[in-house]
């Protein structure tokens, strides 16, 4: 299970005797949120089904669902999923960030004005009304906006089959004017991208000069290091099938990318990478190892271990967090090494 979920299923193992209801604002995906908790009901869902029983059809109007909502009975061990506040013993308030709420509502297609003003309304009435809540804040350590690019590159032949946003005089979806993205930048060769930099990069793999994946990691990778994704468009089966060099930014894929795909890859970057919030003494640490690998090309997880007196699960993660800040090595899974980019 992701880690921004975890906190929300543990309040749920401890209140199993209460019933609770999961309440948040509109542009929260509560469907996706069921389906990550593997637990509960969604509020509309058992609205309909109370329709159903008593009318056996769904079209109600705002009163019959006022009349329905008062018959709404929450389980205990079975929470609720609403934007609505319910009678229960327990609430577990969803909170979003303003800034990542705007990209949350753009993405469902909702209005970010409404669904703020109503996140506000919930909060206040929480607390007014002296309910008994749990406020958890989803995607507080995503990095947002500001820490992601909006260019997109293609290196290749350029058809004009993305649509650039500069060209858009006005959006039909005014949610999404608020991101600009994306503004598509053809280049014609690789030496093009020596001074750019931007959220994808589009390359097709003949442009490269080197076609197995350790290799194209190792001689690319700074250069790939400007951009915060990197779709390499090739025919080779094998590596479609691995999708992507792991610990890089590198992915394969059979053909170009569609506004949508580019889209969707925007906003489950914004909001699934995380800020990079070590402690002091876990920078000192890395910076050690950072000395200590200078002057290797390869090293083995043991060897690491051995350097450092730490186990072996304990240097895996040094390394992969190693590489989260300096953004320099890689694992080859048939040597059973790291490789070390200087």
């Amino acid at each position: 299970m992701n880690k921004k979920y975890r906190e929300i299923k543990k309040i749920l193992i401890k209140n199993t005797n209460k019933s609770v209801l999961i309440l948040g604002t509109t542009g929260i995906n509560f469907k996706s949120l069921k389906y990550q908790l593997k637990a509960g009901e969604l509020y509309q869902k058992v609205l309909d089904d109370l329709f159903i029983a008593k009318y056996g059809y769904i079209n109600m109007n705002q009163n019959d669902a006022k009349s329905l909502e008062k018959l709404i009975e929450i389980k205990k061990g079975e929470p609720l999923f609403s934007n609505k506040i319910i009678p229960c013993d327990l609430i577990i308030f969803i909170y979003v960030n303003p800034k990542i709420l705007r990209i949350l509502c753009a993405r469902e297609n909702q209005s970010y004005d409404e669904a703020l003003k109503l996140q506000n309304e919930l909060l206040e009435k929480l607390d007014s009304d002296k309910y008994p809540f749990i406020k958890v804040e989803l995607y507080k350590n995503s990095i947002g906006l500001d820490h992601v690019g909006r260019n997109v590159y293609i290196c290749g032949d350029y058809n004009g089959f993305l649509t650039d946003k500069r060209e858009i005089v006005k959006y039909e979806d005014e949610n999404n004017t608020f991101f600009h993205f994306p503004y598509i930048k053809p280049v014609k060769n690789i030496n093009d991208l020596r001074r750019k930099q931007g959220f994808l990069l589009l390359i097709y793999d003949n442009f490269l000069e080197v076609k197995n994946c350790i290799s194209i990691d190792k001689k690319y990778r700074k250069l790939f290091n400007h951009f915060n994704l990197v779709y390499i468009i090739t025919e080779d089966e094998e590596k479609i099938k691995q999708s992507h060099i792991k610990y890089t930014n590198i992915s394969f894929a059979n053909e170009i990318l569609d506004d949508y795909d580019i889209t969707e890859l925007y906003y489950d970057y914004i909001l699934n990478t995380e800020r990079i919030n070590f402690s002091s003494s876990k920078i000192k640490t890395l910076s050690s190892i950072n000395k200590f690998l200078k002057s290797k090309k390869t090293i083995k997880t043991s060897d690491l271990a051995n350097k450092f007196n730490i186990s072996i699960r304990q240097a895996e993660r040094y390394m992969m967090d190693y590489n989260k800040l300096y953004r320099n090595i890689g694992y080859d899974y048939s040597k059973n090494e790291w490789y070390i980019i200087n």
